[in-house]
């Protein structure tokens, strides 16, 4: 049973543009994490003594570096932000991610979540938003479940006008109002108002921002 204080961890949505992301195995797991952080904008190196097919096929973008996890010491893993231990053997994992955190780096065990500095949550995302979920360690099939019950249950068209028209919101009240508590204030008034809900609900998104005009004029 795994046992973790999840009130020490907090929901963070990170940049990863010019980050440095070492990875350290090169077999199902370290693959999925290097392919995702690669594709997020990360610059990844990938430490292993044998690489998946998947990650060969990278190899012109992803950097990978034939040795032993065992030989990697301070001096090379300082050169990096973010270090992810994936490799078949947990004693090794617990050893470098305790010195990647002794190096002040962010570190995640995919084998054991209580020695991470950081967890990578199943997510959804499009254009519009994003929705990240954790079991702490659990079960990540139970996460994906609940993320494609959210998907089915409660991103309907309804919800994405919402955010839209709320963003639009946000940009008139910027422009009436300097203080933000007030803009607050404001927003949340328009945000909770049965008309504007209304028109949003029947697709009236232009009576819904006329609405939110009059809420910020009264």
């Amino acid at each position: 049973m795994i046992f973790v204080n999840t009130h020490t961890f907090i929901p963070l949505y990170l940049n990863l543009i010019d980050l440095n992301v070492l990875v350290i195995g090169g077999g199902k797991v370290g693959t999925k994490r290097a392919l995702n952080f690669y594709e997020h904008g990360a610059k990844v190196t990938v430490v292993s003594l044998n690489f998946s097919e998947e990650l060969l096929n990278y190899k012109d973008k992803i950097s990978l570096i034939k040795k032993d996890a065992n030989d990697l010491d301070s001096n090379f893993l300082a050169n990096f932000d973010i270090i992810i231990t994936a490799t078949n053997d947990k004693n090794i994992n617990s050893k470098l991610c305790h010195e990647a955190k002794k190096l002040k780096k962010l570190c995640n065990n995919p084998t054991n979540i209580e020695e991470s500095s950081f967890i990578v949550p199943i997510y959804y995302t499009d254009n519009e938003l994003s929705i990240a979920v954790t079991t702490f360690g659990k079960s990540s099939l139970s996460s994906k479940y609940i993320i494609e019950l959210i998907r089915k249950n409660i991103l309907s068209d309804e919800i994405y006008e919402l955010v839209k028209v709320m963003e639009t919101v946000k940009e008139l009240l910027k422009s009436e109002i300097n203080d933000p508590s007030k803009r607050f204030t404001y927003y949340s008034k328009i945000f909770n108002d049965e008309i504007f809900r209304n028109y949003i609900k029947e697709k009236k998104l232009d009576l819904a921002i006329d609405r939110a005009k009059v809420i910020i004029n009264e």
